[in-house]
């Protein structure tokens, strides 16, 4: 009866540190152990609107540049990719909310958007979500010896409430030594599916560039909707063919095209591209003062006008208008080479265009998109007597257009 008492005892004992250990392990508290778990925390700041919580999924920056300082490279390569990092403790302070602080204001801009969008935070459940890896792009390697995975992509929840599936992107999902951290919200849709969430996001960013161009309000908008522009009037030069100097119906004067350049190449050597530069004259010493330029990606039809300047150096920056992606490239023997960096989803890739052949009827459509915005305007093929008007030797430089 005794040792019938004592097994007892030892069972009641083994099942009670079983069920101790199994609620510790439920109520761990360190960082994510894997994506999931990390997305997960980042729902449950949304849902319950914590903006204290969620600075703290990021990785603080004193830590991780302490891990690049101490990381013994293994051979010459890793030596030569630590020391780049080490000469830029920017790359790093970007992912640390305390030195960034766009990251706070992106999420407290998805949070009131979704709400603006009918979402109601605390009646959502994930449905699932889909990553794909950040490519790591010239400006941060070294990065990967300490966060070698990088996720970034697309989170789909249901409102419980209204049945409404929603989306939202988050980027820069990083996995640092045993743990997950990071999460930067970008954007938020209502949307059964990517392309719909896709498509919504193209036309925001076409009606947010118009707005720019054109100078137009929220409710100039509206009367656009509504047919009613009797108030908001928008003219514009109908002669393409004349780089003398005019004036708008705005009253600015429109300056004399020196030069125009067609770039073709490609993005990470996957993704088609077209660039077209025109080289402005003024009154600044060599003449030309100032550059206005469009691209396009891959078959797309639409243009995105670009801000152009340079630097000391003589490196060419791109700047997107509205400012959602960027170009610094550096321009030898007719090519140009560097890299392209997005502002919304902080994606990079590698650029190589070259210079093409520019022809008479080519280059009046691409004249005429950037003077009067004309965006969405697709190109038409050349006619075989424009293709090469100026006599150009056809083996230097081939351009598709």
């Amino acid at each position: 009866m005794k040792y019938f008492i004592v097994c007892f005892i030892a069972l009641m004992l083994l099942c009670s540190a079983g069920a101790f250990a199994k609620k510790k392990e439920k109520e761990y508290k360190g960082p994510p152990r894997t994506e999931g778990e990390l997305i997960g925390k980042i729902i449950d700041c949304l849902r319950f609107k914590d903006t204290i919580t969620y600075p703290s999924l990021f990785p603080d920056f004193d830590t991780v540049w302490k891990q690049i300082i101490e990381y013994r490279p293994r051979d010459e390569m890793e030596a030569k990719a630590i020391a780049q990092i080490r000469q830029h403790p920017e790359k790093v302070k970007q992912f640390d909310p305390y030195y960034n602080h766009a990251i706070n204001k992106n999420a407290y801009y998805v949070m009131q958007k979704g709400e603006d969008s009918g979402i109601h935070w605390n009646q959502v459940l994930m449905m699932r979500y889909e990553l794909q890896k950040v490519k790591l792009t010239r400006d941060m390697v070294g990065y990967d010896l300490i966060a070698p995975t990088r996720f970034q992509g697309y989170v789909l929840l249901r409102d419980m409430l209204t049945r409404q599936v929603f989306i939202f992107t988050v980027n820069e999902l990083q996995n640092i030594g045993k743990y997950w951290y990071g999460g930067v919200l970008a954007n938020i849709y209502p949307a059964e599916s990517i392309e719909e969430f896709q498509a919504k996001e193209a036309g925001e960013l076409r009606i947010r560039r118009m707005m720019k161009e054109f100078g137009l309000t929220e409710a100039d908008l509206a009367k656009i909707k509504s047919k009613d522009t009797s108030k908001h009037v928008i003219q514009v030069n109908e002669n393409d063919d004349d780089d003398a100097n005019t004036t708008t119906a705005s009253g600015l004067i429109r300056r004399d095209v020196v030069d125009r350049k067609l770039y073709t190449g490609t993005f990470d050597n996957q993704i088609q591209v077209k660039l077209y530069v025109r080289y402005m004259k003024g009154n600044c010493p060599g003449g030309v003062c100032s550059w206005e330029a469009i691209y396009k990606f891959g078959d797309q039809d639409e243009f995105i006008k670009l801000d152009v300047s340079k630097t000391k150096e003589g490196n060419w920056l791109f700047n997107e208008d509205p400012p959602i992606g960027s170009m610094e490239l550096t321009l030898k023997d007719k090519v140009f080479t560097g890299t392209w960096a997005s502002s919304d989803i902080k994606t990079g890739y590698d650029v190589k265009l070259k210079e093409a052949i520019l022809s008479t009827s080519m280059m009046k459509q691409l004249d005429h998109i950037i003077e009067h915005g004309d965006w969405a305007k697709g190109l038409k093929e050349d006619k075989e007597e424009d293709k090469n008007p100026r006599g150009i030797n056809e083996d230097i430089t081939k351009g598709v257009y």
